[in-house]
């Protein structure tokens, strides 16, 4: 039986844009998926691409990237954004 792990970081603050982040999460036997959604009201968050790194030692990290827009108008420069994860063994 599969076991499902939630990976849940604290809200980020992003500039409105597109911004890669990089999760230092991941290994190469198990799935991962992400997804990210706008923390507050007034925004929309895109993932546009995801990419997988490994090291000489295996030692894996994700980038994510996301472009963030307001809905109606910016109000200042950017918003929180919150990046979750699922693990599934």
């Amino acid at each position: 039986m599969a076991t499902v792990t939630l990976i849940r970081a604290n809200p980020v603050f992003q500039v409105y844009g597109e911004t890669a982040w990089n999760v230092a999460v991941g290994d190469r036997d198990n799935y991962f998926g992400w997804s990210v959604r706008p923390f507050q009201a007034r925004d929309s968050a895109l993932l546009t691409g995801v990419a997988a790194h490994s090291d000489n030692n295996l030692n894996q990290s994700t980038d994510l990237i996301v472009r963030l827009s307001p809905n109606q108008g910016p109000v200042g420069s950017g918003g929180l954004i919150r990046i979750t994860g699922v693990m599934v063994r």
